[in-house]
């Protein structure tokens, strides 16, 4: 009767810390209108602090900075800027049943000691890339993600889910020519130079398929484990299979 007792007792506190778990990760999603750009933002940046870069609740890997090979330099490419993304764009259309977001972001190409962190295999190897002496390179950029993701709606146990399907990725690496306006002979060169060799350093990568596509699943992920109704609210005239709105930042 005591085994019986301490069992039930061990049960209740399981289903309370299952309960209290589910409720915490709830308080991190923010429910938006289909009118409300700026709480689909609000929502995005919640996601991506708590849920998008890695949650164990949501069984959504942790999200690690792309690194790749270079050369035979003894050194790798790490890229990074996902983490301080920013929605700026958001549309779904009924009829098309597609979903889009668009996604600004820092693009950071830093090069970095391998000693710690496997490093990738480029798709395209580097060319006569000596061993590294001297100070390591790094770069700050620009990129875009569109990620366009078709979809269908299921119901399950009463609850309305929005599955995303293998989506479509455009990334544009925005990488700024530096030369100062002022002219200046040796910091131009140096400026230049390093532009060079930021866009010889992407040209080696598919930055979709190796930078950004391990996050957008991450989206997919998400949407497959919660209910449409916890993150997006109708009106009384709207439906899920019906909806259709699109926004956009203005340049």
């Amino acid at each position: 009767m005591i085994s019986f007792t301490v069992g039930i007792f061990y049960f209740i506190v399981l289903l309370n810390q299952i309960k209290g778990d589910s409720e915490k990760a709830d308080r991190f999603i923010i429910a938006c209108h289909t009118t409300d750009f700026e709480c689909f933002k609000r929502q995005y940046r919640s996601l991506r602090d708590t849920v998008l870069l890695g949650s164990l609740h949501f069984a959504i890997d942790y999200y690690k900075p792309y690194l790749f090979k270079y050369g035979d330099s003894g050194t790798c490419i790490k890229l990074t800027g996902l983490e301080e993304s920013e929605l700026v764009g958001i549309s779904m259309d009924g009829d098309s049943k597609e979903y889009l977001l668009t996604l600004e972001l820092p693009f950071r190409i830093q090069q970095v000691n391998n000693k710690t962190d496997i490093c990738m295999k480029p798709d395209v190897a580097f060319i006569n890339i000596e061993p590294h002496v001297g100070p390591y390179r790094s770069f700050d950029g620009n990129a875009t993600i569109k990620a366009t993701f078709p979809y269908e709606l299921r119901k399950r146990k009463g609850d309305m889910y929005l599955l995303l399907k293998e989506e479509d990725l455009d990334v544009i690496l925005d990488i700024p020519d530096l030369r100062p306006p002022v002219r200046s002979i040796e910091s131009e060169g140096h400026n230049l130079e390093i532009s060079e060799w930021a866009y010889e350093v992407v040209e080696h990568i598919d930055a979709a398929k190796y930078f950004a596509l391990p996050y957008t699943t991450n989206i997919r992920q998400f949407t497959s484990t919660v209910p449409l109704h916890k993150y997006l609210l109708l009106y009384p005239e709207e439906e899920y299979a019906d909806l259709k709105f699109a926004f956009y930042d203005s340049p």
